[in-house]
């Protein structure tokens, strides 16, 4: 669980340091049209992100994601299985 928390701080600290580095290009670029295009990526990830809010609240949606976890995590065993059965083979 450590290893997890680190993770995310890990990318935190990454994201606010690309969006430092982007605010610097913005203001060196002055009005050259970067910052309308800044502004349009994010409107769009807000878009997209609110399309993904409701994707969630959807039950259609709930229910393939919930298979698509099964599915991968069948396949994940399967594979295991498969080379768990390779090793000992090995072995002998």
């Amino acid at each position: 669980m450590n290893e997890q928390k680190e993770t995310w701080n890990e990318l935190r600290d990454r994201l606010e340091a690309l969006g430092l580095k982007l605010k610097l290009h913005r203001e060196q670029a002055g009005d050259t049209g970067a910052k309308d295009a800044l502004e349009k990526i994010g409107r769009s990830l807000e878009e997209t992100f609110d399309a993904a809010s409701k994707a969630i609240n959807d039950e259609a949606v709930r229910a393939d994601v919930k298979e698509a976890g099964r599915l991968v995590a069948e396949a994940l065993s399967n594979t295991l299985r498969r080379i768990a059965g390779d090793v000992k083979a090995a072995v002998k």
